[in-house]
């Protein structure tokens, strides 16, 4: 299942409007919305640590002690069970609630404290837990992360009750639970559930209120915002350190004799080889090497196709290997038609471009050497030299027995000399029975005598009958030089010995990973994206292969194009290339405003500077394609993600920039990472796809956090990471990137919503997405909340003052949208609101350890909306991006009031319903309070109360 929830009241206080596709606050119609009124404060306060409001609360703690917390507060910690487990203390109270309509809790937490092994937080009321403990649409009442959510200041985070939850009463029992980190990747519930291995996050105060917005009584303590200090340290030295072990990194694979199988070394090589600062650059070694590997990788993928589903390339496959293949390609072309390295059959390293690999030196007689010689060669970097002084036979012989069939094979090398005499350099071939006796004598075939260019000296001849083996030597005899490369052996037609040759085999993993995975694609957009890249850089391996299958560059360019909303997404095709539409012929992967579409706004997975950095490499910069289209599309979706960076400490106290992801449905980890252009990844650093796109504004940005030193932070942070073929890929370019960066000249432009910066509104209907900047206060809001099966009328909001209080709300909203008809019932999970079927995971995620837990929204009717005409039906329960995505929102919060318009072609009324004279921050224009506002399609409305 997946990540929505909607009150469980939803439609059952307005089951008649149900049909006409209107759910409304607290399942109220706006005209009886007066009758109900509203209280301005919180309808009750506890005080945690204080003994009088304890007491009046009937509170109840295990495993928690009192605490003189924060600016002199009084609070309450929930420690760790006395022997390991998941769950820790709890307190338990009654407090006030409305006896009709919605009731919001709100905890007060110090937003200095930090560290995962605080854990986290979850909220239940009359004994049911509120809320889903994963990515639910209502999420826990807190998650602990390692940074500091708001330093030196409180922060409030508020969630909803199931209005059915209080229907009638006048309060409610509520019991606040600590339990250990989850870890959300885990494959197996006693590593999901960590054991609470400290105390708990102090907890402050627990307040309800009937409003989404919690406003703190005048004599509530917050907090004041330090006043930020540019961060001093580190500085552009971690550049230093990470180049120094990057170019030691690509001298020690420039000089690795044996294959490397892991694709992100392989493209980490053959970026260093074309990089004039590393040892790799132009390094004879270097093509052999990634040819070496490459069969590796295809002896692998040929005991086990997992090495192209299951990679650690994820949804890309084998595709990689098309990057590496476009990286060296013109020094990689004369190895491409000699038998893989490993094969069974036919010559071993014919050009000497992998060392002596399966060839013997010998002296026959006299004096002389042998040697591989990397300043002479034919094609390729490498031949095999001979040189006798003045009389002896020295050579090369293959290292083993070669199998031949009966027939007629035709054998060949090149060779060049120097002063040699008649019948001096030559090609010699003997033949073996079963038991490797000598069957016959030698059959020599020579170079002209004294000195010239590369002669091709060949011989065909029948395999003697009771011959089932052959050795080829190449040999000099007296005095002089001669070079030998190229060598070949040319089965008959019909051979049963036929080697494997690398163009071959290599265009077979190629051709396998493209057809297994443009039938797999997968929804999300980053991961259309990765599949996209994989699929187009297999096609461009085949093309350099001369495969007859390649698709050519339009084709493959279009998978792209399709997962990065240039052109509607078909999803995966049938095994004839029948694009399966499994969302429609007109859903595109990202909105008109540039962001990833999915289910709402993505925080962290939607930054996809990595990708976009790998998309341009892949086209553009090292396949070599002319596609501005490509290139400013690029640019649009990083300049709409600007705007998701707003102005906070980082956790030693100075200015910088975060992701915003309290609103990212997606997002577990609050805040969000600090980032100007996206953080400490596994695949992308801050500085890259700046310097590939170079943009004024996209360079100024940049500059930002060189100037704010935040760049180097992060740039240490992702140095730290661990060590590997992966991290060393994204960090090989940082240097050059860096320097590209310091000397360009920007535009001046800061992030969006620095302080000081102008006001703006920015909103995606596609993704019911908003974003204001006014004055230095801050709104990001997602309307389209986690509705993953139905319309739940739940919106996600982070405020931020300009003095730097900062909430966080799950809150109702109004909606209207369009009915299919049918509707979904909230399942009794309390950890995962969703199921997976790629795994071996149970629907509704891992059962939490100790007594069974019942969830408050089980049973909840969620609506669907109905989706395009052209989408295929989807049953009830199964993930849809259309079912919960409602077509008009209306959501008051504080002084904010926003309209979304989500459709094409219909226009809504907004009904001010009592908000008061306000100001259109779209427009500018004054609002007066009984003003009946039309909303356009595709349009917002973002009033603020004056």
């Amino acid at each position: 299942m997946s990540e929505s929830l909607q009150r469980r009241s939803l439609l059952k206080a307005a089951a008649g409007a149900t049909a006409a596709g209107w759910l409304w606050q607290g399942g109220i119609r706006p005209q009886a919305a007066a009758a109900d009124a509203s209280c301005a404060g919180p309808l009750d306060t506890l005080v945690l640590g204080d003994t009088a409001s304890e007491r009046a609360h009937g509170l109840s703690a295990t495993l928690s002690d009192t605490v003189s917390g924060a600016l002199d507060q009084t609070g309450r910690v929930l420690n760790a069970p006395d022997s390991a487990g998941f769950w820790g203390g709890t307190v338990s109270a009654t407090l006030a609630c409305k006896p009709k309509g919605a009731t919001y809790v709100t905890i007060k937490l110090w937003g200095s404290e930090s560290g995962a092994d605080l854990g986290r937080l979850q909220l239940y009321a009359e004994g049911k837990q509120i809320g889903h403990m994963h990515l639910g649409a209502v999420d826990p009442l807190d998650i602990a992360s390692e940074d500091p959510r708001t330093p030196e200041r409180f922060y409030f985070h508020t969630l909803p009750l199931p209005a059915d939850l209080t229907a009638g009463k006048t309060s409610v029992a509520l019991e606040i639970r600590s339990m250990g980190y989850i870890a959300v990747y885990a494959t197996s519930a006693d590593t999901y559930y960590q054991d609470m291995s400290g105390p708990s996050r102090t907890l402050y105060r627990l307040y309800t209120h009937d409003e989404p917005y919690f406003d703190p009584a005048a004599d509530d303590v917050t907090g004041a915002l330090p006043t930020p200090a540019v961060r001093t340290s580190p500085g552009s030295e971690v550049i230093d350190t990470i180049n120094t072990r990057v170019l030691a990194q690509a001298a020690s694979e420039a000089a690795r004799t044996t294959a490397q199988t892991e694709p992100w070394y392989l493209d980490f090589l053959a970026r260093a080889y074309n990089m004039p600062a590393t040892a790799a650059y132009q390094n004879i070694a270097v093509p052999p090497q990634i040819a070496r590997s490459l069969d590796g990788i295809y002896w692998k993928y040929d005991a086990s196709s997992t090495v192209m589903t299951g990679s650690s390339q994820q949804w890309m496959g084998l595709g990689r290997l098309g990057l590496v293949l476009l990286g060296v390609a013109d020094d990689l072309a004369p190895l491409l038609d000699e038998p893989v390295l490993g094969s069974t059959y036919g010559l071993t390293n014919p050009g000497f471009e992998f060392g002596t690999t399966g060839w013997k030196a010998s002296t026959w007689t006299g004096s002389g050497t042998a040697a591989r010689d990397t300043t002479v060669h034919r094609t390729g970097h490498a031949s095999a030299k001979m040189t006798v002084p003045s009389s002896g036979v020295v050579g090369y012989t293959t290292s083993t027995k070669l199998p031949v069939d009966q027939g007629t094979y035709t054998y060949g090398a090149w060779i060049k000399t120097d002063g040699v005499g008649s019948n001096s350099a030559y090609l010699d071939i003997l033949f073996y029975n079963d038991s490797g006796t000598l069957v016959g004598s030698d059959h020599k075939y020579y170079a002209s005598s004294g000195t010239h260019d590369w002669e091709h000296v060949t011989a065909s001849l029948d395999t003697p009958s009771a011959a089932t083996q052959a050795t080829i030597s190449i040999r000099l005899s007296g005095a002089g030089t001669a070079w030998f490369d190229d060598l070949t052996m040319t089965e008959p037609d019909g051979s049963s010995y036929t080697p494997v040759v690398r163009r071959d085999a290599w265009t077979k993993m190629l051709l396998d990973s493209r057809e297994y995975w443009r039938r797999h694609i997968p929804q999300y957009t980053n991961q259309a994206i990765i599949c996209s890249i994989g699929l187009y850089l297999a096609d461009r391996g085949l093309t350099y292969l001369g495969s007859a299958d390649a698709w050519g560059e339009e084709k493959a360019r279009d998978y792209l194009y399709q997962a990065l909303g240039l052109v509607p997404w078909l999803g995966p095709e049938e095994e004839d290339g029948t694009p399966t539409k499994p969302l429609g012929g007109s859903y595109y992967q990202v909105t008109k405003k540039g962001i990833s579409k999915e289910l709402g706004y993505a925080g962290n997975y939607g930054e996809l500077q990595e990708w976009l950095s790998l998309a341009y490499d892949a086209v553009i910069g090292i396949g070599g394609v002319d596609d501005s289209t490509l290139h400013d599309h690029l640019l649009k979706i990083v300049k709409a993600r600007a705007v998701f960076h707003y102005p906070a400490l980082d956790r030693d106290g100075y200015q910088s920039m975060r992701l915003e992801a309290l609103i990212g449905w997606r997002d577990v980890i609050y805040p969000g990472v600090v980032s100007y252009d996206e953080g400490n990844k596994w695949d992308g650093h801050p500085l890259r796809l700046a310097a590939l796109l170079k943009d004024p504004d996209l360079t100024s940005y940049t500059q930002q956090s060189i100037a704010d030193h935040q760049i180097f932070n992060v740039l240490q942070d992702t140095y730290e990471l661990t060590v590997s073929a992966r991290t060393n890929l994204n960090l090989l370019s940082t240097a050059d990137d860096y320097a590209y960066i310091s000397g360009a000249t920007g535009s001046g432009a800061q992030l969006p919503m620095t302080q000081g910066g102008p006001d703006f509104v920015f909103a995606d209907p596609e993704n019911g997405l908003v974003a204001v900047k006014h004055g230095d206060d801050i709104l990001y809001a997602s309307l389209y909340w986690r509705a993953r099966w139905g319309v739940n009328r739940l919106a996600r909001i982070h405020h931020i003052t300009a003095a730097g209080l900062e909430r966080s709300a799950t809150v109702w909203q109004d909606v209207k949208y369009i009915p299919d008809g049918r509707a979904f019932t909230e399942p009794d999970w309390v950890n995962w609101e969703f199921t997976v079927t790629d795994n071996d995971i149970p629907d509704g995620g891992f059962t939490p350890p100790g007594d069974t837990l019942h969830q408050a929204f089980a049973g909840q009717v969620l609506p669907l909306a109905k989706a395009p005409d052209d989408a295929p039906e989807r049953a009830t329960g199964v993930e849809s991006p259309y079912a919960g995505r409602a077509s008009f929102y209306r959501c008051e919060y504080g002084p904010y009031l926003i309209a979304m318009n989500t459709t094409e072609d219909r226009t809504y009324t907004l009904a001010m319903k009592g908000f008061g004279a306000s100001t259109d921050l779209v427009t500018g224009a004054k609002v007066s309070g009984n003003a009946e506002l039309s909303v356009q399609p595709g349009t917002t409305v973002v009033l603020y109360k004056r």
